[in-house]
């Protein structure tokens, strides 16, 4: 009996040693950086940062995948023109662009607020991109208000190029550093210039 109670209190000492909590390790390693799924994942999570105090009424997607959050938008041929019309695309920037897109605008306005969250097929072209869509964006000729600025942010192999009001664009570069805090703005400019 005293063999079984000593080798019981053993197992248990044993059992107990291993409950112990460790503290997880304070730098985050590679395997802890954001990843996103696609560019509906990242956009979601970045609309969800801002909260209902923060978002507005809009639409996303393209006519198949239509919805009231950020939604896909299938870069095909047949929606070619749509997606340069709504977010000032050129050709040549469309053409840098991965099949992998999320889109989201103000419901009442394109101008208000028109952004979308795509997938660059060279990431090393990030910053080229971010130049040449600010370009296309100041040199639209507007109509029905004018955005205040023009942002693309750069968030893995992705960018989200966006217009529209400034208190509405900063709101989106604040959540896009809170669900990726690697996230660099490559470009925050005026949309017109004087």
């Amino acid at each position: 009996m005293r063999k079984t109670i000593a080798i019981l209190l053993t197992l248990m000492t044993l059992l107990a040693a291993g409950c112990g909590s460790s503290k997880p390790s304070e730098m985050p390693d590679e395997s802890q950086a954001p990843a996103f799924e696609s560019a509906v994942d990242l956009y979601t999570q970045i609309w969800d940062t801002l909260g209902e105090d923060r978002q507005f009424p809009a639409a996303g997607g393209d006519a198949e995948h239509e919805a009231e959050a950020p939604a896909k938008f299938a870069l095909t041929k047949e929606n070619k023109e749509t997606f340069e019309y709504l977010l000032h695309v050129t050709d040549d920037l469309y053409d840098m662009l991965d099949d992998d897109a999320a889109t989201l605008q103000h419901m009442m306005n394109t101008n208000t607020f028109s952004s979308a969250a795509v997938k660059l097929k060279d990431p090393s072209a990030a910053e080229a991109f971010a130049e040449a869509y600010k370009t296309a964006v100041q040199e639209q000729q507007w109509m029905c208000g004018f955005p205040d600025k023009v942002v693309v942010i750069s968030v893995d192999d992705y960018v989200i190029m966006a217009y529209g009001y400034e208190d509405i664009i900063n709101d989106l570069v604040d959540a896009c550093s809170v669900v990726a805090p690697g996230s660099r703005v490559l470009v925050d400019a005026p949309a017109v210039l004087d």
